[in-house]
């Protein structure tokens, strides 16, 4: 028995030096490489993952793009795919990525936090209070949210039937429109 788990063991090991692979540890594997297993995009994205505090931060007095899915969602994950490739045409860097779910289903203090910053953009739930559907999009300036969207969010039906070329397209642009809010360049003196 022990001639055969250590033949299994030096085949294993050969296999691994013959062919060059190397198995990376869990710590060595990138944001961009996460996010992209997770919602089966392509490895170069900007999404970086965050915690609730630097949502909040931003939403306080912070500039960035904030992107709020669950990729156990289809919906969020059709998203994903459409606005990463807005992003990659408009070459943007950094988005802050969080998934709110389990904050959300306990409606836990940080939760209603963040609500009470983003309330204004939200749609509500069946009891008509304010709640953060996914996927949702923010755009944020100093603090001050410039751009929203949530379109995808309460869409019926499935998303092949629902996104098709045309839809992905419209999508697509709104999401261009967007990310150009975030990009202006505001000039001091003459430009």
């Amino acid at each position: 028995m022990k001639k055969v788990v250590v033949i299994l063991f030096i085949s294993i090991f050969s296999i691994f030096a013959i062919s060059g692979c190397e198995v990376k540890k869990t710590n060595e594997v990138t944001d961009a490489e996460k996010f992209a297993s997770e919602y089966s995009i392509s490895e170069d994205n900007p999404f970086v993952y965050s915690n609730i505090d630097e949502i909040l931060k931003i939403l306080d007095n912070g500039t960035g793009i904030i992107f709020f899915a669950d990729s156990d969602c289809e919906w969020c994950n059709a998203t994903a795919k459409v606005f990463n490739e807005a992003l990659k045409y408009k070459n943007v860097d950094k988005v802050y990525y969080y998934n709110p779910k389990k904050i959300r289903d306990k409606n836990t203090k940080k939760y209603q936090e963040l609500i009470e910053k983003i309330k204004d953009n939200l749609q509500k739930d069946d009891k008509d209070n304010p709640y953060l559907y996914l996927p949702d999009i923010y755009i944020v300036k100093d603090g001050k949210i410039i751009g929203h969207n949530n379109d995808t969010a309460t869409m019926n039906g499935s998303v092949d039937e629902a996104l098709n070329d045309k839809t992905k397209k419209e999508l697509k642009d709104k999401y261009l429109d967007l990310i150009s809010k975030y990009n202006v360049k505001e000039c001091s003196g003459s430009c």
